[in-house]
């Protein structure tokens, strides 16, 4: 028996990265899991490594696709144990080249949507007193240049985090965050750059984290595994960074 036996959790952004890792843990652990995606191809692709893993496609800015997502949920096994917001869209452009077309993009996806869907799937969380996580990052606290939309939306995930933790604490369902600092993921394959120039920018980027590594999507699974289970129970509120060192700076 795993420790997610019989649970239901729904994971957003589930066809790549830390939102793979974490479908496919809680999978392993015994949960049947629903991740949702734009790309069919990259979601059956997830589906296949693990027989309790659904799928649904589509974007998550889009409220007639959350609605789906959650009514799969409810159809398919009656109930939602987990939520995990993890989707996200990180545009690396400086305030002055910045449009208001950006800001619409960026926290539509990471700040809108989490809401619509935390809203919709939370009367069947209440009902089985169970567990959020949203995905953050090391940026929400420890800001860079040329990323100000990607970290003011993730500012206000944390502080959303804690709210809601304190809003939910008597109907005993747990909210916490994990902010993930560089993490392995196609995120980091430069276009134009050969070989040799791939290498030493990410060469670079790990040359500034105390670790000296990026992390894996694997680490965030390892957090989010503990946060969703018995073992935390007493854990709400609280924004955990994953990120070897980079936010002690």
């Amino acid at each position: 028996m795993g420790k997610l036996e019989n649970k239901v959790a729904i994971v957003t952004g589930g066809s790549s990265g830390i939102g793979k890792g974490i479908a496919l843990r809680f999978a392993k652990e015994g949960a049947n899991v629903i991740i949702i995606g734009r790309h069919e191809d990259t979601l059956k692709e997830v589906a296949k490594e693990n027989d309790k893993i659904m799928y649904v496609v589509g974007d998550m800015t889009d409220s007639n696709i959350v609605s789906k997502l959650v009514d799969t949920a409810k159809d398919k096994f009656g109930r939602i144990d987990i939520l995990v917001n993890n989707a996200g869209w990180c545009p690396v452009k400086a305030i002055a080249e910045m449009t208001v077309e950006d800001y619409d993009k960026a926290f539509n996806l990471d700040v809108r949507s989490v809401v619509d869907l935390t809203t919709k799937a939370l009367p069947y969380i209440i009902k089985n007193k169970g567990s959020i996580i949203n995905l953050s990052s090391v940026g929400a606290t420890h800001p860079s240049v040329n990323l100000s939309m990607y970290v003011g939306a993730k500012a206000a995930i944390e502080n959303f985090t804690r709210v809601w933790a304190l809003e939910l604490a008597d109907k005993g369902v747990r909210v916490n965050a994990i902010a993930p600092g560089t993490i392995e993921s196609n995120i980091w394959n430069v276009p134009g750059l050969t070989k040799e120039e791939s290498e030493k920018h990410r060469e670079g980027i790990a040359n500034g984290i105390p670790f000296k590594r990026f992390g894996t999507p694997e680490e965030i699974a390892n957090v989010a595994m503990f946060l969703v289970s018995d073992e935390a129970s007493y854990v709400s509120g609280s924004i955990y960074a994953v990120d070897g060192g980079l936010g002690a700076f």
